[in-house]
């Protein structure tokens, strides 16, 4: 465990704003000096339920709330946390103890600035499972000490002291731009059409982008149950691990996602495959995946092994196992890539959903005809020419 600069740290303290937020409960840490700080629990807005329908059928004006506690970084919303030992859950008080420091960030090591728009949380260790010990606002520098995976030790400051762990995708060289005052919700959606550019460029998604898309293809205002920064983080990781890393793949994939998500207002087909053949492989995941012999082939691919025929819920429970699932499914098993290129939006709507638009089912072609107008409107968001 590490102990920031600031004294918001211990195993201790972490423990109890873990056990807090397990419980439901948001956590407020107030110093109280000499290094003791108090947590209070705070209520959090419960969640709303979603309806049980066929991920294909669903209900364009339903309503779910958005849990946004944790800004950029990937935390699944009900992922078990480490067990932990007792702690009050209302209020308690903690002394961090201190920690070795690290080796310290090598000399003339460039900065590094955040771009999280919403701000990056610094955790006390290289994970979602350690405790947050306080949030890197947009545009501030930081030096790499050293990299975990996809975890970043930083030091803040820049005398060779560890302040923690961020998430290093969310962390470039040079200076980030300017953040703009936020405009009204209706300026937000007219300004999000975005300038023509080259098929080459793909276009990180943030926050504000991906409630832009649900917006304009539900036709109405969408709430998500999903924790929208966990959302956006597994789409830019398993659009770049799929190779969609152009704007014409990234269109192609988004378009797909966004219907067989709900608007990615959630990752479980609704009503779970009750009473269908293809029953207990539902969809789950990003593009849904179905039928025990997709999962078994992804299952042997990713992983070498039957774990995902053995517990298909891992794509639910773990963020990472949704990311190269997904990945896999789009550019290995169909694959997806060389159709996006083409831009045969059709085919790809084929391999995915299985219907065509010369089916003499019309809810088939209704579907085909809504995937479609998805690609066109996300292509004219994200600048696609």
């Amino acid at each position: 465990m590490l102990t920031s600069r600031s004294g918001v740290a211990g195993p201790d303290l972490e423990q109890i704003i873990r056990i807090i937020e397990i419980e439901g409960f948001g956590a407020a840490v107030t110093p109280e000096g000499n290094g003791t700080y108090t947590v209070e629990a705070t209520p959090l807005k419960p969640e709303g339920e979603g309806g049980q329908r066929d991920v294909h059928e669903f209900d364009e004006g339903a309503d779910v709330t958005v849990d946004a506690r944790t800004p950029a970084d990937p935390q699944v919303r009900g992922v078990p946390e480490p067990s932990q030992p007792a702690a009050p859950a209302a209020a308690a008080h903690a002394t961090p103890p201190a920690a070795p420091a690290p080796p310290a960030a090598a000399a003339g090591t460039p900065p590094l600035t955040c771009i999280a728009r919403d701000g990056l949380n610094l955790r006390s260790g290289p994970g979602t499972q350690y405790g947050v010990l306080r949030l890197l606002p947009f545009g501030a520098e930081v030096h790499a000490i050293k990299h975990d995976g996809d975890w970043v030790l930083v030091d803040q400051v820049g005398d060779g002291a560890a302040d923690g762990y961020v998430l290093g995708a969310f962390l470039r060289q040079g200076s980030a731009a300017p953040l703009a005052a936020a405009p009204a919700p209706a300026a937000a959606a007219k300004a999000m059409v975005a300038t023509p550019t080259s098929t080459s460029t793909f276009k990180p998604l943030d926050i504000p982008t991906l409630q832009t898309i649900m917006n304009r293809c539900a036709g109405v205002p969408i709430h998500s149950k999903l924790n929208l920064n966990q959302v956006v983080y597994a789409l830019n990781k398993s659009m770049l691990l799929a190779n969609a890393n152009t704007l014409v793949r990234e269109v192609a994939f988004l378009s797909q996602a966004v219907i067989e998500t709900d608007y990615f207002r959630t990752f479980t087909e609704y009503g779970k495959g009750a009473g269908k053949d293809y029953y207990p492989f539902y969809g789950r995941g990003i593009h849904q995946l179905t039928w025990e012999q997709t999962y078994a082939a992804c299952s042997q691919a990713v992983f070498h092994d039957s774990r995902l025929v053995q517990n298909p819920d891992l794509i639910i429970s773990d963020i990472e196992v949704n990311v190269k699932a997904t990945a896999w499914y789009w550019r290995d098993y169909k694959p997806f890539n060389s159709l996006a290129d083409a831009r045969n939006i059709d085919e790809i709507i084929h391999r995915l959903y299985g219907g065509k638009i010369t089916s003499s089912n019309p809810k088939v072609r209704n579907s085909v005809l809504l995937r479609r107008s998805y690609y066109t409107t996300i292509g004219a968001l994200l600048g696609l020419t």
